[in-house]
């Protein structure tokens, strides 16, 4: 009896999350939507040099560009790794200025520092090291790092990478207190019903940016568990 309620219960479960997903704002629920609401949100807050790194084409998988959201920006770059089937190449025959960049190997003295803003989305957990990629990608910036990664989310891998780690939004502030920023932003799409994205913001000097009102917020999968 116990088995046959169980799969009631999922059956009904999975009803639901169908039927939110349909009706509910896809801001709140579908996590692509939520992170690039956030990036839309904060990015003009930032001007100079950007960087998307592992960017692939650049795409912000709602048919525009995350180039575009960055309305400030005095350059534009997207860094991709050799050898992937999403690799370097992708983003310069998309007419793109790309560098090659490993997350896994030293960074190159000559990229220490080098832009202004450096924005990563959904790549860290893909990475075994991830410890070093995170620390990579804080080297890259002189002013800001806006993160992407989920924090909650059915594992998802191909040939190319595989699907490693789903950190918490106080690992992604320790990590970024680590590199000697400040975390400013952390903010997850909060809801039971899809993947739960983590958008984080953190600068090197906060006085740089006295309009961006820090906002952090830690919960995570309380919706999940029975206590938002």
């Amino acid at each position: 009896m116990n088995k046959i309620i169980f799969k009631i219960l999922i059956l009904l479960h999975r009803l639901v999350k169908g039927i939110a997903n349909r009706v509910l704002d896809k801001k709140t629920i579908r996590p692509r939507d939520f992170s690039n609401a956030m990036l839309k949100k904060y990015a003009h807050h930032f001007s100079g040099s950007v960087i998307n790194v592992s960017g692939w084409m650049d795409e912000d998988g709602q048919g525009s560009h995350y180039k575009k959201y960055f309305t400030k920006h005095t350059s534009y770059t997207v860094s991709n790794v050799r050898g992937q089937g999403k690799g370097f190449g992708s983003a310069s025959l998309a007419g793109y200025q790309e560098i090659e960049l490993d997350l896994l190997k030293d960074l190159p003295v000559s990229l220490e520092k080098k832009f202004d803003v450096v924005f990563n989305h959904t790549t860290l957990e893909h990475i075994y090291e991830f410890k070093k990629a995170f620390n990579n990608i804080c080297a890259l910036s002189n002013d800001a790092v806006i993160i992407v990664v989920p924090v909650m989310q059915q594992i998802h891998h191909t040939k190319d990478f595989g699907d490693y780690w789903r950190p918490t939004t106080m690992t992604i502030a320790k990590l970024f207190k680590d590199n000697g920023f400040k975390p400013v932003i952390i903010e997850c799409n909060e809801q039971p019903f899809a993947p739960i994205y983590c958008f984080a913001i953190a600068l090197r000097d906060k006085s740089k940016h006295p309009t961006l009102t820090p906002h952090i917020n830690f919960q995570m999968g309380a919706y999940n568990y029975g206590s938002p």
